[in-house]
């Protein structure tokens, strides 16, 4: 199983990059203001109580759709032998089909809530994690595929600015919408236009070759799906160290983001939770901005593992300033530094993912390279819902009432410091495999 002898690549500039991300720029916007604003209205309209656990499930089940659904597709992807390519249909697919699971749930959000929409919200959750990973997995490979490693520095940031900018995009429309009358209802409307405009713009602009002679070798769906769980670490040991520290640091990402909202209500008592937490979150993807390209440029020309240090340090101070404030303003200013370090972290991401990339299969290891984005999902809010329902509602939060309320949300947030810390010592046995780096800089 290898590449073909004579790879393809378009015409290498910010254009080209440009066209590459948008796609990237419309999942961003539906999955930014969807986890952290959307899916945590409804729960909490659902059942104001238990919201920390509820949520928890909801996004935990949708994760794990995510991850199988990521691997199998990008298994099958990788062995098609479509005329307009191998990554195309399955973009237009899945993105055409998530139109009817998000505006069912618009109808969703805009019943009156009791706990028999529960059931249903997860179950379209996962509907939507479903379709939006028929995309997701195939289109993650067109960085290896189309972009020369040389290369792949810049068209990272490309991808974290999309990103960055999408997420901020994501928040400002349901953060807008969401307390609006059928306001989930029009932000789902809006988002699908925006993810097909965007599928559109992807399939008409970024040129894939014809996979008709694909060389990789054929199989039925059921030996490809069985194929997509068979990896070996060791013989890729550099790609799934970057894995096991990628999974890790990202807990601690969704571990800080997925309870934001309940963060600045319980917490910080804001006196409008939504509209704060789109102030922080608009302030972080601006600093973000300012670190994303200086990390990018650099990632292609010093070692992309000392920007993820950097990256995760400015984001662990953040994190422990948010710790230990009850005051807004000041939750404010960790935004923007907290942003600072994502952005960097952003940048650098896809290109680390893309340098250690084995030299076939793309799509499948991009699976496995976004199940660890995907996983922490699961584990993340479910672990962190268990420890502030134990503080806030539980056992504990009598042993604890003289710090206030929301206290849970603080030993979460040392959680959080935790992920990072770690996330960055799992990655000191990985070494980067760019030439013009040298020796001491990959230690």
């Amino acid at each position: 199983m290898t590449t073909p002898p004579e790879r393809y690549y378009p015409p290498q500039n910010p254009g080209f990059y440009l066209r590459l991300s948008v796609y990237w720029f419309a999942l961003s916007l539906l999955w930014g203001g969807m986890i952290s604003i959307v899916i945590q209205h409804i729960v909490a309209q659902i059942s104001p109580d238990k919201k920390d656990i509820f949520l928890g499930w909801t996004l935990g089940l949708g994760a794990l759709v995510s991850t199988v659904v990521g691997l199998v597709i990008g298994t099958i992807s990788d062995r098609s032998r479509w005329k307009m390519g191998r990554r195309r249909p399955y973009i237009i697919v899945g993105s055409v089909m998530t139109v009817p699971a998000l505006l069912w749930l618009g109808k969703i959000g805009t019943t009156t809530p009791s706990l028999s929409l529960l059931p249903l919200l997860m179950f379209d959750f996962c509907l939507i994690q479903f379709w939006t990973n028929i995309g997701t997995a195939p289109y993650q490979a067109f960085v290896p595929d189309l972009v020369k490693k040389e290369n792949q520095g810049a068209a990272s940031a490309y991808m974290g600015m999309g990103s960055l900018i999408g997420q901020l995009g994501g928040l400002l429309l349901c953060g807008l919408l969401v307390q609006q009358p059928n306001g989930i209802l029009t932000i789902c409307w809006t988002l699908s236009i925006g993810f097909v405009v965007a599928m559109l713009f992807t399939v008409f602009t970024v040129h894939e070759e014809s996979a008709a002679e694909n060389p990789s070798p054929r199989m039925s769906t059921w030996q490809a799906m069985k194929y997509s769980f068979q990896v070996n670490p060791r013989e890729h040991p550099d790609f799934f160290w970057l894995i096991a520290s990628r999974f890790v640091i990202n807990m601690g990402f969704y571990t800080a983001t997925e309870f934001l909202l309940y963060y600045t209500s319980d917490t910080l008592r804001a006196p409008n939770p939504a509209q704060t937490v789109l102030k922080i979150m608009a302030i972080a993807t601006v600093s973000g901005l300012l670190g994303n390209f200086p990390a990018g440029i650099y990632a292609d020309r010093i070692s992309k593992k000392k920007i993820v240090y950097i990256a995760a340090t400015l984001t662990g101070a953040a994190i422990f300033g948010f710790l230990v404030t009850s005051n807004i303003s000041f939750a404010l200013g960790m935004a923007f530094i907290f942003g600072a370090g994502y952005g960097a972290f952003q940048a650098v991401d896809w290109a680390l993912a893309t340098n250690l990339l084995p030299d076939y299969d793309e799509a499948k290891f991009m699976g496995i390279w976004h199940a660890a984005f995907t996983i922490p999902q699961v584990i993340a809010p479910i672990v962190g819902g268990a420890v502030a329902y134990l503080f806030n509602e539980g056992a504990l939060k009598s042993a604890v009432a003289s710090y206030g309320s929301g206290f849970g949300y603080r030993v979460v947030l040392c959680l959080v410091i935790v992920y990072l810390g770690a996330g960055c010592l799992i990655l000191r046995p990985v070494r980067e495999r760019l030439a013009h780096i040298s020796e001491d800089a990959q230690e």
